[in-house]
């Protein structure tokens, strides 16, 4: 009977047994134990105390403190915590890093529910194809956040920066009916949008039914226990919430490609420029429930579903200048910090729509009988990623054009001008759209599904060992994945597109980026939707460069030991989990017909852990944790296919080939905390962390390869990944909040919050094999800023909140270029932030919030900051509306 087999049958028997079980007699025993879930709760001071009383290094939000920011979603909400910095993306917060480690190496889940991601090519630093989107979730379908920074045996073994956990809505404690929701409406002046659009509803009650009818918990009549295993008298509960966020984001962007000849480039002569202009239209949606059935204090049991995502719309107009490197690159006479050169002009347009979802089922339930308390769960996890179409079209302007270009006196802002020559008389007239005739229309689509079951069961018992508060805790998981990454290639070989003047599908050119430059004119994308629907002979089949299947099956047991001797705890234990793992893709040999080919692996790791806290005072606690943990390879990393890619780079092939011989990062983590919490929601806390990494995987770059058998005879660059025997990352966080109650009203309501991290990390990027240079070169770890900071000044008193934060993310590695000179760098990001709201009275309350106040851009640059290859702005978002609960 195959292993899969026996699992699903053996967990759902368990869950069936386990949910018919009742104990026949209410038992007196004072242990608690929370359950299978994680969870942070809706109000500040709770978030806290509960922080305080984890045996573990954790950080809590709470609903209360997300609401206080304007953040989309809970990437973004994520940025604010202590330790955590943020990776943004198209103007959004997407990935986060948790104590400088990439976020392909964190471990993240909703509702105890392990989060898949959608998209294993996303932008996330590393490229290892596991960091999950958070920004499918809008902050609106949660009830708060658990940051763990140093990992329990009860959880799971990934996540060597640390693991998020995602609190839905939950119904388990509800005493009285609630509904309340969000209103508002916004507009974003870059472009001259309106939106952003946000509704969200949440309601929920407990009742039952008795000899009158029903009842409901929290109107105002007491009801008595009642005999019998059914003894509560409102046994149910539930919770619904929905909510949507629209948003219209604009974003102008520049980019460049530089030449390179040397190594360390000499020069910034240029080979590409992109004048690149985005539309987006973000439609973020989450809804869900839970239903709860408690027949009595010993015993209770949920269902759980949960379904959050977005459905986004791009169109992008680019106006390039390729081909600069098919010229001189000569120094312009005219201008000393200038070049002059011949491009071949041209206007692209990109026309796609994409969606994201997560979805998440679970149900379970706890039993105490006696001194034995049980929970469990079974769940299903998906993850689906849809390219409904992405059409692109070419215009192409006349070749040879000369262009005066400056890209030393400001690097920002470089100047271009055409210009005339022998062959030229008349400069050349970018807006004219009548200079570009129409050489290629393109469409691609994709279709990912990644899901998971699982199966988890615990046991806790006090076992009387040292004294009375002795507990052990063992428990046992399943957890079965299927991965399927299904690109869909078009082939335009058989079509002969129409000879087509820009001019008769286009539109006036856009002046943008702040009046700069000239995005060229505006293409039609239903002018271009058309002609591509009257084409005939397109065909299209599974792209096998980008095809891969994974099933990764993984199977825990853990056991963990407390006790409390006076002022101490301690925490001991191990937990043991066996990989059991197929990767099939496309192989392809001598230039031979791709075939599929799988390989294997099976291992097993112990993660051990022991963790001491000591109260000074019942409000100054000092932590000493050692914890393990592990990181598998990427699903982008360790497949036995290359992908190609001929579109970031026009002219170059970018081929990325995994490697499925990759070992598992593992990771020995070593922690001291001291945390000092005062009243309101107050916090003072230093920390200091080392993580000891092995078999830590990078990527290896080489450059100008003619002869990779994916692209005879073209120039490639190629990148595979191997594992490096160490890496590390170490530092220390500071965090501070508090509100100045000891003040005279109306000044009492002001406070101050701030957190700061500090990383100091370092691998092997290059050998002397393969370093450009001829040297081995070391640097920090990818996706690692140095330091990463938040600060908020507040007031918070006689209905008033209002709260000016700012939050700033050093420069980190984003890509490895074959030589340190030629890395690819996220630069420094400095963003602020107004939040405001006022209480008309205790059931209605207005708002008012501006996004991204210092309108700061998103930089990338190669090997050093005068060499910017993006910039990126978004503009300022504004947005009000009313918030009400009943």
């Amino acid at each position: 009977m195959p292993t899969r087999f026996r699992v699903v049958l053996l967990g759902s028997s368990a869950l069936l047994i386990a949910s018919t079980a009742h104990a026949a007699a209410v038992s007196d025993a004072g242990d608690t134990v929370s359950g299978i879930v994680v969870t942070a709760p809706r109000e500040e001071n709770v978030a806290r105390q509960r922080q305080m009383e984890a045996q573990n290094l954790i950080e809590v939000q709470s609903a209360d403190t997300i609401a206080k920011y304007p953040d989309f979603n809970a990437a973004e909400a994520l940025g604010r915590i202590p330790g955590v910095s943020l990776s943004s993306d198209t103007g959004e917060g997407r990935f986060v890093n948790i104590r400088g480690i990439d976020a392909n190496l964190n471990g993240a889940t909703y509702g105890g529910v392990v989060l898949l991601n959608t998209n294993p090519g996303g932008t996330a630093a590393g490229g290892g194809g596991r960091a999950v989107e958070f920004d499918t979730v809008p902050t609106g379908a949660i009830d708060g956040i658990v940051v763990t920074k140093t990992r329990l045996p009860e959880q799971e073994g990934e996540g060597l920066g640390g693991t998020v956990e995602l609190t839905p809505r939950s119904a388990a404690n509800l005493s009285r009916p609630f509904l309340e929701g969000t209103l508002g409406w916004g507009y974003e002046p870059l472009h001259s949008h309106t939106g952003p659009m946000n509704v969200e509803l949440a309601g929920g009650a407990r009742f039952g039914f008795g000899d009158h009818g029903l009842i409901i918990a929290g109107d105002g009549q007491d009801q008595p226990v009642r005999a019998g295993w059914i003894s509560n008298p409102t046994p149910f509960s539930f919770v619904l919430n929905a909510s949507r966020k629209d948003d219209r984001r604009a974003v102008d962007d520049l980019e460049v490609s530089y030449v390179d000849a040397n190594t360390p480039p000499t020069d910034t002569t240029a080979h590409q420029y992109d004048f690149r202009r985005y539309d987006y239209h973000r439609r973020r949606f989450g809804y869900g429930g839970e239903f709860d059935f408690e027949p009595n204090e010993d015993h209770s049991y949920y269902v759980r579903a949960s379904v959050a995502g977005y459905v986004e719309a791009v169109h992008k107009n680019f106006l390039l200048l390729t081909k600069m490197d098919g010229g001189t690159n000569a120094p312009n006479p005219a201008d000393p910090n200038g070049f002059v050169t011949t491009t071949t002009p041209a206007i692209t347009l990109t026309d796609e729509q994409e969606t994201h979802r997560n979805q998440v089922y679970a149900v379970g339930g706890k039993d105490r009988f006696g001194d034995l308390v049980i929970d469990y769960r079974a769940s299903y996890s998906r993850a689906t990623f849809d390219v409904g179409y992405n059409y692109g079209a070419t215009f192409t302007g006349p070749s040879g054009t000369p262009v005066a270009y400056n890209n030393v006196s400001n690097v920002d802002f470089p100047t271009y001008s055409f210009i005339t020559d022998a062959n030229h008389p008349t400069a050349f007239n970018p807006n004219d759209a009548s200079q570009y005739r129409l050489t290629k229309i393109g469409n691609s689509t994709e279709h990912d599904v990644d899901s998971e079951s699982a199966y988890a069961i615990n046991a806790f018992t006090p076992v009387h060992l040292i004294n009375d508060s002795d507990r052990i805790k063992i428990g046992f998981e399943a957890r079965l994945r299927d991965k399927t990454v299904n690109p869909v290639a078009y082939d335009f070989s058989a079509v002969t597109w129409p000879s087509v003047l820009l001019s008769t599908v286009s539109g006036p050119a856009n002046t943008y980026y702040d009046g700069h430059y000239t995005n060229g004119p505006f293409i039609d994308r239903y002018a271009i939707r058309t002609i591509y629907n009257g084409a005939a002979g397109i065909t299209s089949a599974t792209n096998p460069n980008g095809y891969f299947q994974a099933q990764e099956d993984i199977y825990a047991g853990y056991g963990q030991y407390t006790t409390d001797i006076d002022a101490w705890s301690f925490l001991a234990g191990a937990r043991v989990e066996n990989t059991q793992a197929k990767y099939t893709a496309y192989v392809q040999t001598n230039n031979n017909a791709p075939v599929l080919s799988s390989t294997s692996a099976d291992y097993t790791d112990v993660f051990p852990t022991a963790q001491v806290k000591y109260a000074f005072a019942p409000d100054l606690i000092a932590r000493a944790i050692y914890s393990t943990g592990i990181g598998r390879p990427g699903f982008e990393q360790n497949k036995a296919t290359a992908s190609i890619n001929t579109t970031t780079d026009p002219g170059t092939v970018l081929i990325t080939r995994g490697n499925p011989n990759l070992k598992p990062t593992t990771g020995n983590n070593f922690d001291l905390s001291l945390e000092y919490y005062m009243g309101n929601g107050g916090v003072v806390q230093v920390g200091l962390f080392d993580k000891q990494f092995d078999n830590y995987i990078v990527p290896r770059v080489q450059h100008g390869i003619t002869t990779d058998p994916l692209a005879p005879g073209q120039l490639a660059n190629v990148t595979s990944y191997l594992n490096v025997a160490s890496a590390y990352a170490r530092g220390a966080e500071f965090a501070y909040h508090q509100k100045f109650v000891f003040l005279p009203d109306p000044f009492d309501g002001f406070g101050l919050e701030a957190n700061l991290t500090l990383v100091d990390s370092r691998f092997q990027e290059y050998d002397a094999a393969t370093s450009g240079s001829g040297t081995a070169q070391f640097g920090p770890l990818p996706g690692t800023s140095k330091v990463t900071w938040n600060l908020a000044g507040f007031y918070e008193e006689h209905g008033l909140q209002v709260r000016l934060s700012s939050q700033y993310v050093s420069h980190s590695l984003f890509g490895l270029g074959g030589d340190k000179s030629l890395d690819v760098i996220q630069d420094d990001r400095l963003t602020m932030d107004l939040t405001s709201s006022y209480q008309i009275d205790p059931r209605l309350s207005v708002y008012f919030n501006a996004k991204n106040l210092l309108d700061t851009p998103l930089r990338y640059y190669e090997g050093s900051p005068n060499r910017p290859i993006q910039r990126e702005f978004y503009g300022v978002t504004y947005e009000a509306g009313v918030r009400f609960k009943l």
